[in-house]
């Protein structure tokens, strides 16, 4: 996991608003730079779940992925399959190859599988008559990214949505962009309309830099993700000659950037003045930002495998028909201060609160 000029007006007149802006800009940024050390602060608390079902073996589930092409979606399968391998059930995956067509069609082969649960990463919206037939058939379906928001929702027919908040994630790259500009960002978001996480995530990040007097939104782009490959090079390089530098370019996606970043390069637009500012923390995303010369410069990373373990454990409890955990993951921004850190040495997010052997000892692995 898709159109503004932010701008200050005020009534107050004379020398309460000369004295008041200042004010309120200072505030902002410094609020920001708490944010962006807080956010980017290792993450070894255990904030999931005390207790849980003791999990049963020989159960069958599927995972639709939205697109094995997407390292996060096929970072989250691997972990589902890892976890739920140790747990005794077999899983079987499906490529949904990033269409909504193809989502149809993959979630359409895991009902007729007759699974025992379902766990997709695709939009739930695009979803609704075959999530509608397997809640008929007593399928559960669990979503990761399905949803603007985590939790149950029970009106898209998902016991549970798995996913960071995405209006902390559009927050969090604002905070960023606030802070790394001392409030003077100029600032083109881009979004993809299909995904509602996506539009949650870009919103948020428009709604948090009104907040900044100083800065300004250039543009809301709203393109499909689907098309990153086609579309995202010639937008990139539009923006550039339109707005000028310095830029910076929020994405909800990493995935988007590996688009972006090789006709800025072709451009020779200098990767000090156009900023980029991902979310999800894929592997080229890690790259660019060790690297330090490669336009992107932070990510809100997700830690995928522990998604994987929610995912797993979720289904662990709808199978039993219980109530979902409540864990929502916590954001997590990844910079060339700690991009070396919680598993980036391998290029990923990974907590050091040891989930993988907490989820274990919850289900009664041994």
């Amino acid at each position: 996991m898709n159109r503004a000029h932010v701008s200050f007006v005020s009534l107050l007149a004379g020398a309460a608003f000369a004295f008041a802006v200042p004010a309120l800009a200072a505030d902002v940024v410094g609020e920001a730079k708490q944010n962006v050390e807080k956010l980017g602060a290792e993450k070894t608390a255990w904030s999931g779940p005390e207790s849980s079902p003791k999990i049963e073996k020989g159960k069958h589930i599927a995972y639709v992925s939205a697109n094995e092409q997407n390292d996060a979606e096929r970072e989250w399968g691997k972990a589902i399959v890892e976890a739920a391998e140790k747990a005794g059930w077999k899983v079987t995956v499906i490529d949904g190859r990033g269409s909504p067509i193809s989502w149809l069609a993959g979630m359409n082969q895991a009902i007729s599988l007759k699974v025992d649960g379902i766990i997709t990463s695709a939009d739930a919206r695009s979803l609704a008559d075959p999530i509608k037939q397997a809640n008929a058939q007593g399928i559960p379906v669990v979503g990761i990214h399905s949803a603007g928001t985590p939790g149950p929702q029970p009106d898209l027919g998902l016991f549970t949505n798995i996913q960071q908040d995405p209006k902390a994630i559009g927050q969090a790259q604002a905070d960023w962009v606030i802070a790394n500009s001392g409030g003077k960002a100029r600032v083109v978001i881009t979004t993809s309309g299909e995904y509602a996480i996506a539009m949650v995530k870009a919103t948020a990040v428009k709604d948090r830099l009104a907040a900044c007097t100083g800065c300004e939104v250039l543009e809301f782009s709203n393109t499909p993700l689907a098309e990153a490959a086609q579309r995202q090079p010639q937008l990139v390089a539009s923006w550039v000659q339109k707005y000028g530098m310095p830029l910076y370019i929020t994405a909800i996606a990493d995935y988007t950037l590996d688009y972006q970043v090789p006709s800025l390069k072709a451009g020779g637009a200098d990767p000090s003045k156009v900023i980029l500012i991902g979310s999800d923390g894929t592997k080229s995303a890690y790259g660019r930002i060790r690297a330090g010369n490669q336009y992107q410069a932070v990510t809100v990373a997700e830690p995928n495998a522990y998604v994987g373990y929610q995912a797993v454990d979720e289904m662990n409890r709808a199978l039993h028909k219980e109530k979902p955990s409540g864990t929502v993951p916590l954001p997590y921004l990844v910079t060339a201060k700690n991009v070396d850190a919680q598993g980036g040495e391998k290029n990923t997010y990974i907590p050091d609160n040891d989930f993988a052997n907490r989820y274990l000892k919850l289900w009664g692995v041994e």
